[in-house]
């Protein structure tokens, strides 16, 4: 694996993935000339749906409407 600098001070690594055949086309197509940038996009918008679905399971065991509202408890709870 190589590592370079982008010009925005970003260290990108390359790496190697392998796809079905399927997911590659349409991949390429949708990616048009920057499959690189296709792909980070794909996977950073996965990662927010995996921490909003972590959210989503955290508030469905303590189901603080918000952050303040978790304060005031915390508050209470220390009075």
């Amino acid at each position: 694996m190589t590592t370079r600098n982008t010009s925005g001070g970003d260290t990108r690594e390359r790496t190697s993935i392998t796809l079905p055949k399927d997911v590659m086309r349409r991949a390429r197509v949708a990616g048009g000339n920057n499959l690189s940038a296709y792909m980070e996009q794909a996977l950073r918008e996965k990662f927010l749906v995996d921490a909003m679905v972590e959210v989503t399971r955290l508030k469905s065991i303590d189901p603080a409407d918000d952050l303040l509202e978790a304060a005031e408890i915390d508050a209470e709870a220390a009075a």
